[in-house]
């Protein structure tokens, strides 16, 4: 009797193509060894490689899809690594190949940060993964020197995303000067940087956090289209009037400035009462919601951005209970006329992580009743307070029962999907 027929290597190269193409990575590469029917396939396809190295292995898992598709363009390369001893040669894999469209690597922070290879990202000759990457992201490593050599380090980058990531700010300048197409621009913990004053006329978003040393300066003179700052966990009040400031702004009219700053209850938290900094528009905080003490706190720091729109609290501290009631009603917030923000800009406000204490009520009922151009309060309720239906309409009644400043304003709750989440970690 005549052995079965094989009838799915019958099919067509592209249906073929496609079956593998479903297949995770390794089982996709292992195809190659059914048949000579199947084993131009693999190598055929555009490589999309998404790998986690968290088990023995996995670098060369990486070496071996990369050495299976060495004529072959690759269209997503992500790895998220430990440090070992197989790192080194999938890196050295990958210098002089083609990433089309995005290319993100992300080392571990138990080890010492990897020089990566010279070669790995320029594209002067028209090879390596700079000539049409379009996403960059870099976590934990060093970028050598000669990285940014040469013009046109990256034609087509949109993104770049650089975390704990050491270089120098003449570096970064070149590389930010090398990307002809680049819109945003995150620099989470970023090493050496003390002056930034980038040069590029795409540049429309720009994220600073949680800077590794004190930055000496910040100008935006050579970026006339940004439209978005962000600073997260920077010193704003070092920086500004004298580093940054409004007129060093390039569209002042329609750049959003915001800014994350650390709880209230931090030894480094500082303010400064009489300096006001208009150029803020978002303002992100990390607080406990303790007594009216910490609420005076946070309504005194309202009347340093005069021109905020948007403010998001983060409740950190689920099962903090309020002090003693008699002292809560011994105090009084300020009157809410006094706050700028509140009378002329304030449009939406969110507070995550909420759970019904009397000071949040009390926060939430002033901006409520003082905010004449709130749109929207959006309360993200505490996953643990387990409320119904009913319970959260009392909560929405008793922040009401103090009326609204504006027509327009809506309350909105929802459970929170982040209420173990702090602000920090969030970067």
């Amino acid at each position: 009797m005549d052995m079965e027929q094989d009838h799915i290597s019958l099919l067509p190269d592209c249906v073929l193509g496609s079956i593998v193409s479903l297949l995770p990575v390794k089982n996709a590469a292992a195809t190659m060894a059914l048949s000579r029917r199947w084993r131009p396939l693999w190598p055929s396809l555009p490589l999309e490689l998404d790998v986690g190295d968290h088990s023995p292995g996995g670098g060369r898992l990486i070496s071996g899809a990369l050495s299976s598709h060495s004529a072959v363009r690759i269209r997503r390369f992500h790895v998220d690594t430990l440090k070992d001893e197989t790192t080194l040669p999938w890196l050295h894999a990958l210098e002089g190949r083609r990433v089309d469209g995005s290319l993100v690597i992300r080392f571990a922070r138990d080890g010492p940060r990897p020089m990566l290879p010279a070669n790995l990202l320029r594209a002067s000759t028209g090879a390596g993964p700079g000539t049409a990457l379009r996403h960059l992201e870099l976590r934990w490593c060093k970028l050598h020197p000669r990285t940014t050599d040469g013009p046109c380090t990256f034609p087509s980058l949109v993104v770049l995303h650089l975390s704990s990531v050491v270089i120098g700010d003449a570096g970064l300048h070149r590389l930010i000067a090398g990307c002809p197409a680049l819109r945003e621009l995150h620099l989470i913990r970023v090493h050496e940087l003390r002056r930034f004053a980038p040069r590029s006329g795409t540049l429309l978003r720009v994220t600073i956090g949680s800077p590794h040393v004190p930055i000496r300066e910040i100008s935006f003179r050579g970026t006339p289209n940004l439209q978005s700052l962000q600073l997260w966990h920077a010193d704003i009040w070092q920086l500004y009037p004298a580093i940054i400031n409004q007129a060093a702004m390039p569209c002042k009219s329609r750049t959003s400035v915001g800014i994350a700053l650390d709880t209230l209850d931090s030894p480094c938290f500082r303010i400064m009462p009489k300096r006001s900094i208009p150029i803020v528009t978002t303002l992100k905080l990390s607080m406990k919601f303790s007594d009216i003490e910490e609420l005076g706190k946070v309504v005194h720091m309202l009347n340093l951005f005069p021109s905020l729109q948007t403010l998001e609290i983060w409740r950190y501290n689920f099962f903090c209970s309020n002090k003693d009631k008699k002292a809560h009603a011994q105090r009084r917030l300020p009157a809410a006329n006094t706050v700028i923000c509140l009378k002329k800009h304030l449009k939406y406000v969110i507070l995550e992580g909420y759970c019904g204490t009397e000071t949040e009520v009390e926060f939430a009922r002033f901006i409520l009743a003082g905010a004449k151009s709130l749109n929207n309060m959006q309360i993200f309720y505490h996953a643990a307070a387990n409320w119904s239906d009913h319970d959260v309409n009392n909560e929405k009644d008793l922040i009401c029962r103090g009326g609204k400043a504006s027509s327009k304003a809506r309350v909105n709750f929802s459970k929170s999907n982040n209420s173990d989440v702090f602000l920090k970690k969030s970067l």
